[in-house]
């Protein structure tokens, strides 16, 4: 663990459990340890987080909980919520059973500067040449009940779950295997459906395991399907991103699907610079088109 001295006393830092060097050629393809100095951070204790969670409330879109007994191949949507404020589940949330869900906590200047922090670190493991690809960080809070389970899904971003508080286990899949995630699910994802992922029965076997407790970090890889089940406790956890730019990968998948929709088996990224080329303008026009439409029906409904 990466420490700095400070008279008779050490401050932590965030830290790769293994050589910078390993983590840089990991990022985005393999999962890997890291440590943090969050587990005793006043801004994640129960009450701290009540009162975000009454912030984030005020902002469309940026507040999800559901409640109910979960099984690894649900999808979200399909889990029922609950019909009552948010602070009342937390305050509930021994015996809820709920995932609590607080997006884009990073708009709050304290975990703002927590964030940066991060942000700093993972630049830094990606190196000046994998660093300009690191875009838009962002902080997710998850508030989790004892036994709850987070379904098999996979997502695009840069990403760190991060253990505050409780523990739980990780299971991560290969980002590579298309038979776990298919060309076709990674489409569709990118098109807009975030549930695209379906869980294989083999997959629990072949995924690799990590136990988190505070303190705890995993890199959880791009396109790595993962799902995770928390202990008999109460977990207080983050979900730490970066985006992507569009064309690095999101425009070349969504033009794919329209591709797919014509008939044709298109090849994934990678495989030709131009035609990755082509597919990103593609596939950016049609992210166009489809943003000005929604600006559009968003300024009829006001």
């Amino acid at each position: 663990m990466t420490t700095v001295q400070k008279g008779e006393a050490a401050t932590v830092h965030w830290a790769t459990r293994e050589p910078a060097e390993v983590c840089r050629r990991a990022l985005h393809h393999e999962p890997f340890r890291a440590t943090h100095p969050l587990a005793a951070h006043p801004l994640f204790t129960i009450d701290a987080l009540m009162r975000l969670a009454r912030e984030v409330s005020k902002r469309k879109g940026d507040l999800y909980f559901d409640a109910g007994d979960v099984s690894i191949d649900d999808k979200w949507g399909k889990i029922p919520v609950p019909d009552r404020p948010v602070t009342d589940v937390i305050e509930r949330i021994e015996s809820a059973g709920a995932w609590i869900v607080m997006k884009h906590v990073e708009l709050n200047p304290a975990y703002a500067a927590v964030l940066a922090d991060w942000a700093a670190f993972v630049r830094d493991v990606a190196g000046p040449s994998g660093a300009h690809l690191l875009r838009k960080p962002e902080m997710l809070v998850f508030i989790t009940s004892p036994n709850r389970v987070t379904p098999f899904h996979f997502d695009a971003e840069v990403n760190f779950l991060v253990q505050i508080a409780g523990s739980k286990d990780l299971w991560v899949c290969d980002p590579n295997d298309r038979t776990v995630t298919t060309e076709e699910e990674l489409e569709i994802y990118y098109a807009g459906d975030i549930a695209a992922g379906h869980y294989k029965p083999r997959v629990d076997v072949e995924a690799q395991h990590f136990q988190l407790d505070p303190g705890d970090a995993v890199h959880i890889p791009t396109h790595g399907a993962h799902w995770v089940k928390n202990h008999n406790n109460i977990s207080i956890s983050l979900s730490l991103n970066f985006e992507f730019p569009a064309w690095y990968r999101a425009d070349i998948y969504r033009a794919n699907h329209y591709l797919r929709r014509l008939g044709v088996t298109p090849r994934g990224p990678g495989c030709s610079v131009l035609s990755d080329r082509a597919k990103a303008a593609t596939g950016a026009a049609i992210r166009l088109t489809r943003d000005a439409r929604r600006r559009l029906v968003s300024g009829a409904r006001a």
